[in-house]
């Protein structure tokens, strides 16, 4: 008629822990435990909000948000790092949509245009026409900017773009090889692009996920490839709105509480032990964290293998109020920088400067990194002004999973061999890299695992 160990209450240090009796009927109505207050996680809680399901997010930062966060500098809110975001991500717009925010009041929607500017070649333009079906409306700038051999190479790749016939055993490098891409093009348009996508060299770059975002970007409409500009720090556009919509529809948002242990036995989850030694017991666990925590958490239990995580830097350079960017985005290539943002809409005359993967820059002190980087902008911005008021530097040490070949082959699935335990987080099996769209869409993944499980 009872369980005797269903939840743990423990007091202060020192003091003895309650143990609580719970009838076994109310084990079929306990709330869904959810593990990390990323995008993933808080897309896993809506949707398991708005059905009445009551979920409890666990968040071992004092803030929601994991890697796409708000941090305070200068007594402004800043982006931890820079995400581009297109069209393309449905899911994260669905989520915006069920939450109640529009997506014009948090996003500019600007049809694709990028700029790539290369010291050693002329300006490469990835733009549209509005004169053209899609996706031949990109062809044009493209032949401008590379001439007709350029535009060959690139058209031998789209071709197997569309065909979805890369092969998951090749990297990116290898796919450009096979492909015959120029070394221009390799250069100033698949290297910044896959370090933009995947966070990862070409050389170890899996091209079957390259090839696979790239078809649901550039191939599939013309507003799949739009651009999605934030006009506000991220932490704004999705965690404060998701939390607010959770705590309304009657579930729970625990931030600076960690989970040490997840609770399981007879092949079935039972409950997690927090940080302060409570056991709260369960029959559905989330867990949306990063791979590192994910493996500190169960790795013996689902035989993980251990994960590379590269890292993404963030140098913020603050001019005066009256500089603007030419263009919200600008991409550089053979140069240590490769993405520049004008985050005006933060601070005017703000700019972002990222550096994404791995790199020698990971031993350069925050100075020699500015110095650097400014060398990269003069070079190449005429008109960025002289001097710089204020600088930030942000390094991600662990931004994202490494999506290499073996790496990507390696990915957990959503459904575990555990009963009632379920793996989101961007790193969860999925054809995409570790992008904001990916972990909202394993998010939902999980939840409506959980959600079919409860229907009577």
């Amino acid at each position: 008629e009872y369980r005797l160990l269903q939840s743990v209450n423990c007091g202060w240090p020192g003091e003895p822990c309650v143990v609580k009796k719970s009838a076994s009927k109310a084990i079929a109505n306990m709330q869904t435990l959810i593990i990390g207050g990323g995008w993933s996680g808080l897309a896993a809680a809506v949707r398991l909000a708005e059905k009445g399901q009551n979920p409890i997010v666990f968040e071992a930062a004092k803030q929601l948000g994991g890697r796409a966060r708000t941090v305070r500098w200068q007594d402004i809110d800043i982006d931890n790092g820079q995400h581009l975001m297109i069209g393309a991500y449905r899911h994260m717009l669905d989520l915006l949509h069920r939450v109640g925010i529009e997506e014009n009041s948090v996003f500019q929607r600007k049809s694709l245009d990028l700029q790539i500017l290369d010291p050693y070649f002329s300006p490469l333009h990835l733009s549209t026409t509005r004169l053209l079906p899609w996706p031949i409306a990109i062809l044009p700038k493209l032949y401008s900017s590379l001439g007709w051999q350029g535009l060959m190479s690139f058209l031998r790749i789209a071709r197997q773009i569309n065909s979805s016939s890369v092969s998951p055993h090749l990297t990116v490098e290898q796919w450009c090889r096979q492909t015959n891409q120029s070394s221009r093009i390799i250069s100033q348009l698949w290297v910044p692009l896959c370090l933009a996508i995947m966070n990862t060299p070409i050389s170890q770059a899996s091209a079957s996920v390259f090839a696979a975002t790239l078809k649901d970007s550039l191939a599939a409409d013309r507003q799949s490839a739009d651009l999605l500009i934030p006009n506000k720090p991220l932490g704004k556009v999705l965690p404060e709105p998701c939390n607010k919509f959770i705590l309304n529809q009657g579930g729970e948002v625990r931030l600076q509480s960690r989970i040490e242990k997840i609770v399981i036995d007879a092949g079935k989850v039972t409950g997690v032990i927090t940080s302060k030694d409570e056991f709260i017991n369960t029959e559905n666990i989330i867990v949306a964290v990063s791979p590192r925590i994910l493996h500190k958490l169960l790795g013996k239990q689902l035989n993980l293998p251990k994960v590379t995580e590269y890292p993404i830097t963030t140098v913020y350079l603050q001019y005066s109020a009256q500089f603007r960017l030419k263009a919200p985005i600008i991409g550089l290539s053979n140069s240590l920088s490769q993405w520049i943002f004008d985050r005006s809409d933060q601070s005017p005359g703000l700019i972002a400067v990222v550096i994404s993967g791995p790199g020698e820059h990971e031993l350069l002190t925050k100075l020699q990194l500015i110095e650097q980087v400014i060398t990269d902008l003069t070079g190449i911005l005429p008109e960025l002004p002289h001097h710089y008021l204020a600088t930030h530097v942000i390094r991600e040490k662990r931004a994202t999973f490494s999506c290499g070949v073996v790496d990507n082959s390696q990915r957990p699935s959503c459904k575990t061999i555990i009963n009632g335990l379920w793996i989101a987080g961007d790193y969860a099996e999925n054809a995409y890299p570790a992008t904001l769209e990916s972990a909202v869409m394993n998010g939902y993944r999980a939840a409506e695992n959980i959600l079919v499980g409860n229907l009577p």
